[in-house]
């Protein structure tokens, strides 16, 4: 009777497969934090546009945000123009090192994979440790062997397919947008999903993990909100940045962009003194962005009376 009542009340249960249809759907994509926006390309921002101008109609045809969520960020990981999948950024011994997650709100499965130096896509392998094992957490080259035993696909020659992004018109690191890519979704059953997919930073030590494949850390969704984030990961980890973020709009009862700005701003911001950005959106359809000493985050969003928006600098 005990378990049945806390299974009950715990936020995570599972829908029924079908469901009648709202009119409410949103999709809100992010590709990292920017520093100048004028050294934003032109491939990038069509890059977002194309991703949620075609997530918007998947959602409206009556997609599952966790279908949307992942299609958005295989397409961002294969683009090779961000810092996740093809674009990755190498590590101080010269090869990559990919981290993702994945988290369906309604139901709390999760998936996570990190350090992963074949997978084409990192997003998929998380996808497989969600739904065909029974663990959430796969790393390093023994968990990549085995979600490639799963069928995940692996890269042939790393060396020549991992080809870190570099922005032509960027001078130095923080010139441009560092590349960390996300999606979070609602769709028409009003279920929420959210991914982040990321190769790290530039030169980081091998073995690294940062905030991207930490479910509550960077990606976090339940029945109210869903969250990515982008950013220094130590720190994003440290504070639990996406899952603080939703139980302070929760418990306190405060707006989703009120929770995130102070995360994000005073405890990020002023404490930490470091940089950073989230993306969120409500089960009400909110479209929440939040960014701390950046000019602001590459982000997309549409929903059911927004078409395609895509920008940098942060409302």
């Amino acid at each position: 009777m005990l378990l049945a009542f806390i299974f009950a009340t715990s936020g995570f249960t599972q829908e029924p497969d079908n469901c009648s249809l709202q009119e409410r759907y949103t999709v809100l994509v992010h590709g990292g934090t920017v520093y100048n926006e004028k050294r934003v390309t032109d491939a990038q921002l069509a890059l977002i546009s194309s991703v949620v101008t075609r997530a918007r109609g998947e959602l409206a045809a009556g997609s599952r945000s966790l279908d949307v969520v992942v299609n958005a960020i295989i397409t961002l990981e294969d683009s090779g123009l961000l810092d996740a999948g093809k674009g990755s950024f190498r590590n101080t011994a010269g090869f990559v090192e990919t981290d993702a997650s994945l988290m369906e709100g309604h139901t709390g499965r999760i998936g996570a994979v990190a350090a992963m130096q074949r997978l084409k896509n990192p997003i998929l392998g998380a996808r497989i440790v969600m739904e065909d094992t029974p663990h959430v957490f796969f790393v390093g080259p023994t968990g990549e062997a085995t979600l490639i035993g799963f069928g995940a696909e692996q890269v042939d020659e790393p060396s020549s397919y991992f080809i870190p992004y570099n922005n032509p018109k960027a001078a130095n690191f923080k010139a441009g947008a560092v590349g960390t890519v996300g999606a979070v979704a609602l769709d028409r059953c009003g279920n929420l999903a959210a991914g982040t997919s990321t190769g790290g930073y530039r030169g980081k030590l091998p073995g690294r993990v940062g905030d991207s494949p930490i479910i509550g850390a960077s990606t976090y969704a339940n029945d109210l909100y869903a969250l990515s984030a982008t950013g220094k990961g130590e720190n994003f980890i440290r504070r639990s940045v996406t899952f603080d973020i939703a139980k302070r709009a929760e418990y306190q009862g405060v707006p989703l962009q009120q929770a995130a700005d102070y995360v994000v701003h005073s405890l990020l911001g002023d404490v930490d003194r470091i940089d950073g950005a989230i993306i969120a959106i409500s089960r009400e359809g909110d479209i929440v962005l939040s960014a701390v000493n950046v000019v602001g985050e590459l982000h997309g969003y549409a929903s059911q009376s927004h078409n395609t928006t895509v920008g940098v600098k942060l409302p």
